[in-house]
Parts: structure tokens; sequence; C-alpha cells
């Protein structure tokens, strides 16, 4: 009988990983958990399961080389699945330049960060050969996720060139070239001929007529152009194989294990359900895609609920997502409608995985939320999540009226930062760096206080005024009826609702952090 210590212990050491049909830990599995070091259940159970269906599916012995990304570290993403030795020989990665590692796999700097995996590309058949890779970023331009190249190409792909495009070949011939806006999920070129190959992204496929035309012996790099030192990757790669050729419908098998594989470890690109119903209504509307962004709506709405303040709540924008499209919704009401203070961005805007960028110039975003129609004059809150530290005469979140119904959050003009809510005065706070979390809040007419990282930086009784009568702007202030004071700082989250008490306004701090965290962009 095995005690709790030991089966903790086996646990660790991956004996207790998910099973194979028919029970234990597959011994390929286990070696590459040995020899890796890893130590996580979930990813045991994953790298077993994985190597479980590839060979279910008859794809195991096609691979030279898998590489799974699991560990969170150069030590362990080093590793080939297939043969899991630390060696040049079992094709071992070794990373150079600027890699970052994290649970999510391994991140391109685009400037000179790669992996070169010692595989030559004529170590597998002219006319039978595959690469993949599984993309966490959505990025456009010309870089390659793998290759081989010396003086000409072997195989490689352009998974979203500059022109929009999926390209790739396997040992040259006429490339797959077709449409792709998205650089995200499992991409594959394969060829199983001498007259056609596949390229796949998920589960299409778009079959090509090509002829091989060469079989070079330059080994595959990740995150460039093979030995050409060039066109280097700044995306977030989860997986990758090379191997022999896959049939059509051995594509799609690998798809389906990849996939499960992604999931479990809770990083996989695609539909995504959560348990939250509220936040599985963003998610669906906004198009989130990115298991680990959906978790963390999910996780914010459920603490935003626990804390009693999703009920405060009328407008809260997590800017998730990566696009104007996903930026835009409402987590409180994702409807595409201005009733449902979705946003309208103008002007000149950056969309990224981290949040949105004002140019400082033109761009605002209309919230189409009238203070005067919809909130309280003594009851009522804004916040912004900054990822930018400047000093400039900007405004990030506001209204003004008339000069004496100012709402709006002016984030460190000259050293100092400035709150309003319906008030014709400011409380201030003198600010050295304007990255943060701030919010400006009162609670009665005579109580205005600043907050920024969970704690109370400035408190004054500024008496409220009116509630402005025109639309709040994000990344720049509707001055007396137009933009003003255009704001230069990326952000990553954004509310307006109702007042918040201290003890709700740290535990907001406190949610929106971890929501931050989770993401990998909080400062």
């Amino acid at each position: 009988m095995i005690g709790y210590g030991n089966s903790m212990f086996l646990a660790t050491h991956g004996i207790l990983a998910r099973t194979a049909s028919g029970g234990g830990v597959d011994p390929d599995a286990q070696a590459f958990i040995t020899a890796a070091s890893i130590t996580d259940p979930t990813q045991q159970s994953a790298i077993n399961q994985l190597v479980v269906d590839l060979k279910g599916y008859s794809i195991w012995t096609k691979m030279r080389a898998l590489y799974p990304f699991v560990g969170g570290t150069a030590s362990t993403h080093k590793f080939n699945l297939k043969n899991p030795l630390d060696t040049n020989a079992a094709y071992r990665l070794t990373f150079f330049g600027g890699v970052t590692h994290s649970s999510n796999g391994i991140i391109g700097n685009g400037t000179n960060g790669y992996a070169d995996t010692f595989l030559a590309n004529n170590v597998m058949a002219q006319s039978n050969a595959h690469i993949s890779v599984y993309s966490r970023t959505n990025y456009q331009g010309t870089v390659s996720d793998i290759a081989s190249y010396s003086n000409q190409f072997g195989s490689f792909m352009y998974i979203r060139g500059a022109g929009n495009n999926f390209e790739g070949q396997v040992n040259a011939g006429t490339r797959v070239n077709v449409s792709n806006t998205d650089s995200r999920g499992l991409f594959l070129i394969t060829r199983t001929s001498a007259t056609s190959q596949t390229g796949q992204k998920n589960t299409t496929q778009y079959v090509t007529a090509s002829v091989p035309t060469n079989h070079i012996a330059s080994t595959f790099k990740l995150l460039r152009t093979g030995d050409a030192s060039a066109e280097y990757s700044p995306r977030n790669l989860a997986f990758a194989s090379i191997g022999d050729g896959l049939t059509d419908a051995e594509a799609l098998n690998f798809y389906t294990a990849v996939q499960a594989f992604q999931t479990t470890i809770g990083r996989s690109i695609g539909a995504q359900t959560v348990s939250d119903a509220d936040a599985q209504a963003f998610v669906t509307n906004a198009g989130i895609v990115d298991q680990v962004e959906a978790n963390a709506i999910n996780n914010l709405v459920i603490g935003l609920k626990a804390d009693s303040l999703w009920t405060k709540m009328k407008a809260v924008y997590p800017f998730v997502g990566g696009s104007a499209l996903a930026h835009k919704f409402n987590l409180k009401d994702p409807r595409d409608l201005d009733a449902a203070f979705r946003l309208q961005f103008l002007g000149g805007w950056t969309h990224s995985s981290t949040g949105a960028t004002p140019n400082g110039t033109n761009a605002y975003a209309n919230t189409f939320l009238t203070p005067s129609s919809v909130l309280t004059n003594a009851n009522h809150h804004l916040s912004y999540y900054s990822r930018t530290n400047s000093n400039g005469t900007e405004v990030e979140i506001g209204v003004n009226g008339n000069n004496s119904d100012y709402n709006l959050l002016e984030i460190r003009t000259s050293g100092t930062t400035y709150f309003a809510i319906n008030s014709a005065g400011f409380a201030t706070y003198s600010d050295a760096n304007s990255q943060g979390f701030y919010v400006g809040n009162r609670t009665a007419s005579n109580v205005l206080n600043g907050w920024k990282n969970g704690t109370k930086v400035a408190n004054t009784t500024t008496a409220s005024t009116t509630k402005a009568n025109g639309n709040l702007y994000i990344g720049a202030a509707l001055n007396l009826g137009s933009p003003l004071y255009y704001s230069v700082k990326e952000c990553a989250f954004s509310t307006i609702g109702q007042g918040l008490t201290d003890t709700e306004a740290a535990n907001f701090y406190t949610a929106v952090q971890a929501f931050q965290t989770s993401l990998n962009r909080n400062v």
C-alpha cells in the first residue's frame, strides 16, 4: 500500500503521471520527464498523454524532434521529447541571444534570439518531411519561426508575413502561400510525395502542387531564418516539431494531439470555455482565443464578485486580445453597442497583447458613457492601469463639461497626478513614475481621494458640483466638446463605476494586479 508521502514522491517523479491505455507511464514520456526534471503533475500528465496519443495515431515513429517547451526554463525547454539526451546528436536545443523562457514556452526578441536544433534538413528524405510550430503570438512581419537555410531555402515557414500570408515549403519547389491575418495556433508544412505539399493551420489544409528542388544539409533553427542570421522572430512558441512527412489525415490527428496537450497545461489557442457566465460572454463576444487570457478574465470576474466589486462597475475595459476589435469590449456588458459602453477608437492607437497605446497627438477612445446620465454625483470612481512612464500634460481618462465638473485622471503632469470626480478642484499627488494602477474615487459630496497601487495617496474635502454632460474619453479628455490633452500612456485596464470604500479600493488593486500578473504585463 502506498502512503501519502510515497504517493507525493512518486507523483513528483512522474510515476503517477496520467497513465497510458493499460496502465503505467509511457517509458518515452518518463524518459523526458526525468531528463528535463519536470516536477509539475499537470505537465507530467500532459507529456505522457501527448506521447500516448502520438503513438495511438501512428505518428510517433515519424518524429525526429519534438519540443514541447514545458518547465519554464532554458534547461527544461532544450530537451527533445523524442530523444531526451543532452547532446547535439539527440537534437537538443542550444539557445543563443535574447530568448525568454516562461511557462508558455520560448519567446524570441526579434533581433538576435534563436535556437539551433542540430537537426539537418537532409536527415529526412527529400520528398518525405514536415516541420511545425505552435505560436501564441499574433505578429505580422517577415520573420521565420523555423527554417533550414544556407544560401538557399530547404524548408521554412513565414506564418504571417508582411503581406498577411502563411507561406512555406519543404525542400523548395512551389511554396504554399495563402492569406492569413492571425499567426496564432499550430502551423505545419508537410510533404509525402514529389508532386505536392500541404500547409496546415490548425485544422485547415492547403494542398499545393510542388516538386522538390533541393535537399540542403543546413540545420534547422527556431526563431530565425536558418544560417542566414536574419528574420528573427519575436513570437512565443509553445511547441515545434521536425520529422518525416505526415499524410493529410495524420496532420489533422497531430493537431488534435498537440491541441489537447496545450489545453491540459492551460496555454491553448482556439475557442475557449470558462466557468463564469459573465466572463464567458466577454470571451465569446471579444473573440478571445488564448486560454491564458480567457482564464485571466474568468479569474478577474470571479475575484471582483467575491469582493463585492462587480456590481459597482458600469464599464470594465481589460484590453485583452491584442487588437482593436477585442479591446473595444466592455467586460460588464460585452455587446457591440454604444449603449453597452463599447469603445470607439479614434486617431492613432497601437494595440498589442499588453494593452492599447494612444499616440499622444490625436488618439482617444469614446466610451459613450456620460456621467450626467449614468453616474451618481457623490458616488463615482475612474481607474486607469498605465504601463508607461511619461511626464507631459496628458489626461488618461476624462471629461470636462463646463470647467466646474471635471471627471478625470491626469497622471503625472510635470510630476503631479490630478484626481477629480464631479468637482471644480482636484486631489493631487507628487508622482515620480506614472506606471501603475490609478483610481480617482468619490464616496461623498466632501470626500475625494486618489489611489495608486492599492495605497491612498491623495485625500481632500473638495466638494462635488455637477456631473459632466459629455462622454468620458480614454487616452484624452473631452474638454468643452473637443478632445484635448492627448496621452501616450499604454492602458492595460480601465474602469468607470460607483465609489469604492478604502477596503474595496485596496481589494480592487489586488484583483487587477493579479490579472495583469497572470498576463505577464504587470508593472
